[in-house]
């Protein structure tokens, strides 16, 4: 380590001195600074400088090598000796202790099999934050006092964890399951509709956050192991990366349809799809999204899974959130439907218009 000496110069010119008692001053030299502190004298080395064991309380600790940021230095003018202070590598070594001895948030999640069992419950974990500031100054006063006895750093309470353990724990009835029908000797359709149920199995909804069906399963690619597919553009049929992808997006419509969840966006397809009836489907593409808010009280969590060439859909919540939801379409048109959700009485409509008829 270099240490600049018209900033040793200028310390010593600023120095302060004590005569009173058998207390000495330090004058801690950090980029031109000073601090001064008193201190009782010891039978130490008076340049000795050492190892400080810095702990967490809770198993984790830090060896603090003071020797990285701290030197003293005679005095010329007599008295006690200087510390001088890397204020760089200071900062650079609280930043690594503060990474190794914060504790970082964590979520609180569930897992729920096919048969509706808990099947695992990780806690939540309250985040702690190493109080960089009190713990610098604590550190310069230990190295001046050559106290060397572990220490055990100031921490506030960091960041909450965004889903708690309880809340987890109100998970435990099934809100609404729909599920749709598809030709598993299709193989490059049945392997689309897998991969993006599996990226949405899982997915646990806090209150008030949207749910994004395109921001949920990803880029639809076939690096991502996507295959060509019949999929609709503009009114036709024609073989596209992804196909079968809206069987997935509708299936998961009409489950969150019967839920009582707020849809917040949906489009229907240009043409009729015969996995479900008129006025119930919803497409996805790379201009749109299918999106719904968690409006209820409680967290839910979204099962998707492909089973006996049927793509599943379970959205599990708090029992406290069940809603009466009645649905019905009605035909208002030439290929026009009007699609009219009922929940606690209160109604919302989605509207649906096609181009041609039917077609598989």
């Amino acid at each position: 380590m270099k240490y600049n000496k018209y900033i040793l110069a200028f310390a010593l010119a600023t120095l302060i001195t004590s005569t009173s008692g058998t207390a000495g001053v330090f004058d801690v030299i950090s980029r031109g600074s000073i601090i001064n502190e008193s201190f009782a004298s010891g039978t130490i080395a008076d340049d000795y400088i050492g190892t400080l064991e810095v702990v967490n309380g809770i198993g984790k600790s830090y060896s603090f090598d003071a020797t990285k940021v701290f030197k003293f230095l005679p005095n010329p003018y007599g008295g006690e000796m200087l510390l001088q202070m890397d204020e760089v590598v200071f900062s650079r070594e609280l930043s690594k202790m503060a990474d190794t001895l914060s504790i970082k948030a964590v979520d609180a999640s569930t897992k729920i099999s096919m048969t509706g069992e808990r099947t695992s419950l990780t806690e939540s974990v309250l985040g702690i934050d190493m109080d960089v500031d009190t713990v610098r100054q604590e550190i310069i006063m230990r190295v001046k006092n050559k106290d060397y006895t572990p220490y055990e750093a100031a921490f506030y309470f960091g960041k909450a964890p965004k889903r708690t353990t309880d809340e987890m724990k109100k998970i435990n009835f099934v809100l609404s399951e729909f599920s749709t029908r598809f030709d598993s000797n299709v193989k490059g359709r049945s392997q689309n509709i897998s991969l993006a149920a599996s990226s949405i199995d899982g997915t646990i909804l806090m209150p008030g956050e949207e749910f994004s069906f395109n921001r949920t399963i990803g880029p639809i690619t076939t690096a991502r192991g996507y295959q060509y597919a019949p999929v609709i553009v503009s009114g036709e049929f024609v073989e596209g990366v992804g196909g079968g992808i809206c069987q997935v997006s509708t299936t998961l419509f009409n489950g969150v349809l019967r839920s009582g969840l707020q849809i917040t966006e949906r489009r229907p397809h240009s043409l009729p799809v015969a996995y479900v009836p008129r006025g119930t489907d919803a497409m996805v593409s790379s201009s749109s999204d299918f999106k719904f808010k968690n409006n209820l009280n409680s967290p839910i969590y979204i099962q998707a899974f492909v089973q006996n060439s049927r793509i599943n859909f379970k959205i599990y919540g708090s029992q406290a959130d069940n809603k009466d939801v009645n649905i019905s379409v009605k035909n208002t048109g030439e290929r026009r439907y009007q699609l009219t959700r009922t929940i606690d009485g209160r109604t919302d409509n989605f509207y649906s218009t096609y181009r041609e008829p039917n077609i598989r």
